[in-house]
């Protein structure tokens, strides 16, 4: 399933498992009771802030990104949080933080990440490999 589109922040993100940052509010009620845990963008209901996640092409690993950064890999997902949904603090080494506010943009299809980050780096996450 493709998942696109884009995801606003006064903070900046954090890219990776969502496992590692995610309270069990928005990671098992939002995403998993109400959406099943699938591919795509959800509303948190209190803040109505969205985050992006999208299944790798082989569940867990770690997987690298075109910048270096490593991505381990837990629950079979990458996403992009924006740093107000941000719960679990200790998570946040196993993924990449950019502390730039503004719009990014989250693309997934088949396991291929691209994320446009307010910086205007482009973050390449290929999990095929």
């Amino acid at each position: 399933m493709s998942v696109s589109g884009n995801i606003p922040s006064r903070k900046g993100f954090y890219v990776g498992d969502i496992c590692y940052v995610l309270g069990d509010e928005l990671y098992h009620k939002v995403w998993g009771e109400w959406y099943g845990y699938k591919d795509g963008i959800f509303k948190d209901p209190k803040t109505h802030l969205r985050f992006a996640v999208a299944g790798t092409a082989y569940g867990d690993g770690c997987y690298l990104g075109n910048d270096g950064s490593k991505f381990p890999v837990d629950a079979g997902v990458i996403g992009l949080v924006p740093l107000e949904l941000v719960e679990k603090h200790s998570g946040l080494e196993d993924g990449k933080v950019v502390e730039v506010p503004g719009i990014a943009y989250f693309e997934s299809d088949a396991g291929k990440f691209e994320i446009e980050l307010p910086n205007g780096t482009t973050l390449l996450i290929d999990t095929e490999f």
